[in-house]
Parts: structure tokens; sequence; C-alpha cells
């Protein structure tokens, strides 16, 4: 368990994927919000895009069978049959992206020289029958290289992320301030001309650092190349001894910014009730943690406070104390 916490707690680049959902026009799904037996209600999915980190999404997964579509907050929550969303006919394509941050440089577009695109952003594969990549000019400064991994029936997103996810090499249009651009062409990579570009497994060897969270995603990836390695320092010079550093002020303690987090916290009472059975031993209004209703459990509390802290960006206070079962026996 501490393992996979250990884990959760691993810093992510900045463009590491996330969770897109887009549909070029308004359609309506057959969904609901808990999926308990009761009678599916019609679900309005608006034309456009919605995103999510994929640590907040899979916090929001659906029950089996079914896949919890992105909704905005003014929303009733959705989650149509997973047979029905992915189905050929299917408006809607959810898909894992990661997406690079700044425009293709010449040496890529020259290395790659893309020629054909598609209307939009692309359909899933089992939507492309009777489209095919057409001639077209790329706007470069418009454009973002990004990988592709679809969703997928019994795939992601009822699972995470595995091999058997099927992935893809695209340029993808944004608009201005870098939100999606589903009017403009997206132009597929490593394809032949008019041909979709070749899929691949998520964790592909041949590319492995745009698999690695803690890498970048920087076009040396795809043009075969070392990334740039820092320059050595200099050697030190003689100087004064540096006065004794200050010992850094702690995090500031948490506030409403925090509590709009609310995917993130109910994560955490999530992980909590799973480990000690017990439930919200987190105040979200005092920013405070009951330790003692950890007792037995300490280290896991000390690994679920640190990715808190680290994704709140601030401090949680920690009251009572957590006894660790292990150690009073001992005594």
């Amino acid at each position: 368990m501490i393992a996979a916490l250990l884990l959760l707690a691993a810093a992510a680049a900045p463009d590491w994927f996330r969770a897109w959902q887009y549909a070029e026009k308004t359609s309506s799904l057959r969904g609901c919000s808990e999926c308990q037996g009761e009678p599916d209600d019609l679900c309005e999915v608006r034309a456009g895009a919605q995103s999510r980190g994929l640590e907040e999404y899979a916090a929001e997964r659906a029950p089996q069978g079914r896949v919890r579509l992105l909704r905005s907050r003014a929303d009733p929550d959705c989650a149509p049959h997973a047979k029905a969303l992915f189905a050929p006919s299917g408006a809607v394509d959810l898909a894992a992206i990661r997406m690079a941050r700044v425009p293709p440089s010449p040496a890529l577009i020259e290395r790659f020289a893309p020629a054909f695109a598609v209307p939009g952003w692309p359909r899933a594969p089992q939507r492309r029958k009777g489209q095919q990549p057409r001639p077209a000019v790329p706007d470069k400064a418009a454009l973002r290289l990004s990988l592709l991994c679809w969703g997928s029936e019994r795939g992601w997103p009822a699972k995470d992320l595995d091999p058997g996810t099927s992935c893809e090499w695209w340029l993808l249009p944004v608009r201005a301030d870098g939100e999606p651009d589903l009017a403009a062409p997206s132009f597929p990579l490593l394809a032949k001309a008019n041909h979709w570009p070749p899929s691949f497994p998520f964790g592909d060897g041949r590319w492995s650092r745009a698999f690695d969270p803690a890498q970048p995603l920087l076009e040396s990836i795809l043009l075969g190349e070392e990334p740039a390695k820092a320059e050595p320092p200099a050697a030190p010079q003689a100087q004064a001894p540096a006065p004794p550093a200050r010992p850094a002020p702690a995090a500031a303690r948490c506030g409403p910014e925090a509590a709009q987090r609310t995917a993130l916290l109910d994560r955490f009472d999530q992980w909590e009730r799973q480990i000690t059975g017990a439930r919200r031993s987190l105040d979200r209004a005092s920013w405070s943690l009951d330790a003692a209703a950890w007792s037995g459990h300490c280290p896991e509390l000390d690994v679920l406070r640190s990715v808190l802290e680290q994704q709140l960006g601030c401090a949680v206070g920690q009251e009572g104390r957590c006894i660790d079962a292990g150690a009073e026996a001992s005594r």
C-alpha cells in the first residue's frame, strides 16, 4: 500500500497526460449519476472540449461497464454505457493526451513534412470509415506535438493506461489561449501520404521517455536525439564563507483555493476508508488532520499527508497523536 501511495506522490511533468473529451456537435446519450438500477436519464453532451488531470479523472471512475463523462460544474453527472460511448457511430471522443506546451520546431516540421490533415481534432480509429487525411498547409504556430492514447470499451478509462491502450502521434491545433481548436486541421505524424498514423501500445519502448511522467515531452523523442545535457558547473572561486542559511518558512496554510479541489480531497477520503475504515479525519474548515484516527497506520498517514500537501500546495495541520501499534506492542 505504501509503495502505491509513493507512486501516486511522484511528481509528473507539467505536460503529462490529461483526459480530454471532445465533440464536434451537441449530442445526447443515455446516462445516470449513480447507476444503482434507476432508469437512464437522457444526457446532453455539448459541442466543444473538456479536460481533467488523469488523477482527478480516475478518482471519479464510474461503475463497471460505464464511463463517466467530463462535465462542467453546472451539469449533472453522466455515465453512459462504454459500449455506446465507444461505438463506431458515437459522436463523443475520449482520449488521454499528452501535449507539448510550445509549437513544433522547424526541425520537426522539416523532418516529417506534414502535408495531410483531417478537420478538427481526430476521431477515434473505429470512427474513421469513409474519411481520409487530405492535403493541407500546417499553421505551425497553432499546432502542438501530441501523443493521443484512445479510450476503449474494455481498456482505459475502465482501467489504468497500459499496453492494451492504443496510441498515435499527432500535431493538434490550439487557439491562442492554448484551448483546443476543433475547427482547424490536425496532422498525423509518422504516416505515409493520405494515410492514418501507425498505432502502437502505451509504453512502447521506442518512445519510452514519452511515457515517463518525470520527463518532459520533447521533440528529441521523435527526432531520435538525446536531450541536451546541462553544462558542468564552473569550479567555485574562493570567497568569504556565506552566512548560515535561514530555515525556509513553512508553506502557507490552506484556504478557499484548496477547498475548491474537491476531487483531490475526496480521493484522500477514499484512501482513508480503504486503509483505516474510518471517514473524514481531514477537517476541511480548519485544514487539520485528526492523527489519532490513523493509529496503527502511521506510515500511511505520513505518505498520504505528504501527497495531499504537495498536490494542494499548502500545509495541513495535525491534531492528536498517531500511535504506531507495532511500537506500542514492543514496549
